[in-house]
């Protein structure tokens, strides 16, 4: 087995369905048989309270112990997917550097590695200035939390290039010079690639060509979202049998791309979503099982 590929769950997928962490973890380590979850700030109810956050934190992390089941990332979830950062409001901006941070410390108490997001996204009217306002909000404000993440000690802060101008990172061209924008600073950012990003309405085919992608930034990939990918569906799909027929996401050809590039030290995250309709949420389980099942067979 390819050791240091590490395959993990992101609990995108949990929130509402799982609300008691044993059960979960239970479900991770004995059904799944996964030794990592990627917490998202939605299933760790990141906008309660403090006392409660934490509260949940320190049970999480007992029970995580319990059953030697490891985090390596958090990530954001649905519920965040905001302007946060990218607000033009400075109060606003101020409460979600004040979020991060908190954030940022509950990662620290699981012992991740890495803690991330997508940076901010712009309205509209402001995307109509999206290159001042990159820098001047932005890149700024993630410098201010790359500082802190720093002092803390968290390996790296990573970020999720998108697929429209607003959320930014949508083609190879600008994640790179994004990219090269949040590093030029002491402390490290890495990327956390997605499978299923991309600029569908680019001319270059390259930018929306998850191999593209993986070729160019897998080095700077510690984290990946995987899912099933199909033509002009945007939903994150399981690795099922009838979704793997015509889906573009192959585990063979992408590990082929991360061993080329010399990476042998990713975790390879399961990012699934589920609509709540049945048949689709009473088989949740069955396909998610289907999924891990599917790409451990290319791990071995």
């Amino acid at each position: 087995m390819i050791k240091n590929y590490n395959l993990s769950i992101n609990t995108g997928f949990a929130v509402n369905r799982f609300n008691n962490n044993e059960i979960f973890i239970d479900f991770v380590k004995n059904h799944l048989k996964l030794n990592y979850i990627q917490p998202t700030s939605d299933w760790l109810n990141m906008n309660l309270p403090d006392r409660y956050i934490f509260k949940n934190v320190k049970q999480l992390d007992k029970v995580l112990s319990k059953y030697n089941v490891k985090v390596n990332s958090l990530f954001t979830g649905a519920f965040t997917r905001l302007n946060h950062l990218g607000h033009p409001d400075k109060e606003h901006q101020m409460y979600w550097l004040n979020w991060f941070k908190r954030f940022i410390d509950v990662g620290i108490d699981l012992g991740a590695n890495h803690v991330g997001s997508h940076l901010g996204i712009l309205s509209y009217h402001d995307n109509k200035q999206r290159k001042k306002l990159l820098k001047k909000r932005i890149i700024k404000n993630w410098h201010l939390l790359g500082e802190y993440a720093y002092k803390k000690k968290i390996k790296s802060l990573i970020w999720e290039p998108m697929s429209i101008s607003r959320e930014f990172g949508e083609t190879l061209n600008e994640c790179n010079q994004i990219h090269s924008l949040l590093n030029k600073k002491k402390y490290k950012f890495n990327i956390c690639l997605d499978v299923g990003h991309g600029d569908i309405n680019s001319k270059n085919k390259s930018n929306y060509d998850p191999y593209k992608w993986l070729e160019k930034f897998s080095n700077e990939s510690p984290v990946i979202h995987i899912k099933q990918v199909k033509k002009n569906n945007f939903a994150h799909l399981p690795f099922t049998k009838k979704d793997n027929k015509d889906g573009i996401i192959k585990p063979k050809k992408v590990l082929e791309i991360l061993k080329k590039n010399n990476n042998f030290d990713t975790e390879l995250a399961f990012e699934l979503s589920f609509k709540e309709r049945d048949p689709i949420d009473k088989n949740l389980k069955k396909n998610i099982y289907e999924t891990v099942q599917y790409w451990k067979k290319f791990l071995n």
